[in-house]
């Protein structure tokens, strides 16, 4: 049985709590709900007429459609991409979306996130509870790399990992990803340094129930440890957790591997 089959059955029963699955656009603020009261410059949100300009250009990396726009409830569409559907909410002239300020930020400053409105994209409400699935998850990066050309996009974030990532670096990230380049891990996961050193994941947790704590060796600079941490989520994403125990690491190194109590935590010392 390979790794991903080996996986603790309480996992893949959902026992651990897996956060939504969506990707927020976050637009430049605007001064007012009307074109005239708009900072100068700073476009705002997009309204459904510019999603529906963008559907009928896309294919870049991934054809999508506008496949239901309620006429009571102007503010969101419905897109569809390969077979799947997604919830666009949002959209101007109505309010933006609410959702927590970003912790971790990739190609822009943090700073830089503060203030901005948002527009979200999370699955179709058949969908939802199927989120964390790869093929999902995938077809939503794609359609991110599509919606990234949209005027006045300051950033993209993926809500599990709360990160936001320039639209130039989702872009190139995500897509190298999709034509089967490495897991994002610095975009759809982040790291946190330990005061021991460790490194530590944010954001795993949505694609295997638990995460990732990297002890330093002595004497390694926090890139390195960082740079492994890299290699190991990409390979847990694309090959399923490792079981408690001795195993070989992407880089020939012996990783032991200890769960905490309750199975959120997956200590890895080399």
């Amino acid at each position: 049985m390979d790794r991903a089959g080996e996986r603790f059955a309480s996992w893949q029963e959902g026992i651990a709590v897996r956060r939504e699955a969506g990707l927020t656009l976050f637009f430049a603020p605007t001064a007012g709900g009307t074109d005239a009261e708009r900072l100068p410059g700073r476009p705002a949100r997009p309204d459904a007429d510019a999603i529906r300009a963008l559907a009928a250009e896309s294919g870049k990396v991934v054809s999508f459609s506008i496949s239901h726009q309620p006429k009571d409830h102007p503010y969101w569409v419905e897109l569809l991409a390969l077979g799947l559907t997604f919830d666009l909410r949002g959209l101007a002239p109505g309010i933006g979306a609410q959702v927590a300020a970003p912790g971790h930020a990739f190609g822009l400053p943090l700073a830089d996130a503060r203030g901005l409105e948002c527009v979200v994209l999370r699955t179709g409400p058949h969908l939802a509870s199927a989120g964390s699935l790869m093929p999902i998850v995938r077809t939503m990066a794609a359609l991110g790399c599509e919606l990234a050309s949209l005027p006045g996009l300051v950033g993209i974030g993926w809500e599990p990992a709360g990160t936001i990532m320039a639209p130039d670096y989702f872009r190139t990230t995500a897509g190298a990803w999709l034509e089967g380049g490495a897991f994002p891990a610095l975009g759809f996961t982040a790291l946190a340094r330990s005061p021991a050193g460790a490194m530590r994941s944010i954001g795993l947790g949505f694609f295997l129930g638990h995460e990732l704590e990297l002890a330093a060796r002595p004497g390694e600079s926090p890139a390195d440890t960082a740079r492994l941490a890299v290699r190991l989520i990409h390979d847990l994403v694309q090959n399923g957790s490792y079981s408690p125990g001795d195993h070989e690491g992407p880089t020939g190194d012996v990783l032991h591997c200890s769960f905490n109590a309750d199975m959120s935590l997956l200590h890895i010392v080399r």
